[in-house]
Order: structure tokens, then C-alpha cells, then sequence
């Protein structure tokens, strides 16, 4: 146990999870270039290799938490109290402001060069820190269920 906290268990399945997520993120984006060079495209250019970005790191993080990797043993921080619902709460409601005011304003959804990739990306963020959130809130949940 270093400084990380982690047992070897856990040391093992952390670096699984770390390569097949790279390993996923790179076949993707390979993926993803080799369908542009065949004129098919599935998103414009930043969206495209950001929302493969957030596919790699929220399969990294869901699969730590649901192998229990992500904090070492005997942690006090498994313990669901008001702190924690509370920023919880506070997340989702700053994330549904910021979907809200994106689709109110009428200058998000304009950018300089015409196109509307800040809001899409925007709003892609937001969903994506939701559902993590969510799962993570999930798997703890029935985690402490069973113990």
C-alpha cells in the first residue's frame, strides 16, 4: 500500500480498467478517422473526438467505482451524510441551470464561425456529469447494500 491507498486488488483492477479505456478511446478515434476518409460523418470535428474522449474516461471512472477502485479499505468516506447529498444536489441543479440557460439564450446558441458545436458540447458535458454522477450515486448505494 503506497500513497494511493489501494490494495494490490485493487491496484490490478484500476490499471485493467486505465488500459482498456485507453484501448477503447484509441480504437475509436482510429474508428472515427477511418470513417471520415470514407466521407461518413457522425459529428463535426471537435464534437466528434470530444464525445469519444468522454466515452473513454466515463467507462474509466464507472468501471473503478464499480470495482471498487477508486478509494482504498477503511475509508470513512463510504458513508452517505448530508455534505455529500447536498453537493450532490447542488451539481444537478447548477447542471440543470446551465442546460436551461443554454437553451434560453439566443447567443449560446450562435457562435463566430456559425457553427453551434459550444452548445452541443456544452450540453454533452452536462449529461455526461449527470449520468456519472448518477451511477456512481447507484453503485455505492448498492455497495453499502450489501454490506
Amino acid at each position: 500500500m503506497g500513497k494511493t491507498n489501494l490494495d494490490e486488488r485493487q491496484l490490478q483492477k484500476r490499471h485493467k480498467a486505465g488500459n482498456q479505456a485507453f484501448l477503447l478511446m484509441a480504437f475509436l478515434l482510429l474508428a472515427d478517422m477511418g470513417l471520415q476518409n470514407y466521407g461518413i460523418r457522425w459529428l463535426e470535428y471537435p464534437l466528434s473526438n470530444y464525445t469519444i474522449f468522454m466515452l473513454g474516461v466515463g467507462s474509466y471512472l464507472v468501471r473503478l467505482i464499480w470495482s471498487g477502485a477508486y478509494v482504498g479499505p477503511g475509508g470513512g468516506q463510504s458513508r452517505v451524510n448530508g455534505r455529500s447529498i447536498a453537493g450532490a444536489a447542488l451539481a444537478m441543479l447548477v447542471a440543470a441551470c446551465v442546460v436551461i440557460v443554454t437553451f434560453m439564450n439566443p447567443s449560446a446558441q450562435t457562435a463566430a464561425d456559425g457553427n453551434v458545436n459550444g452548445k452541443v458540447i456544452l450540453i454533452i458535458s452536462v449529461s455526461a456529469a449527470l449520468i456519472i454522477l448518477s451511477t456512481v450515486f447507484l453503485i455505492r448505494r448498492r455497495n453499502n447494500r450489501a454490506e
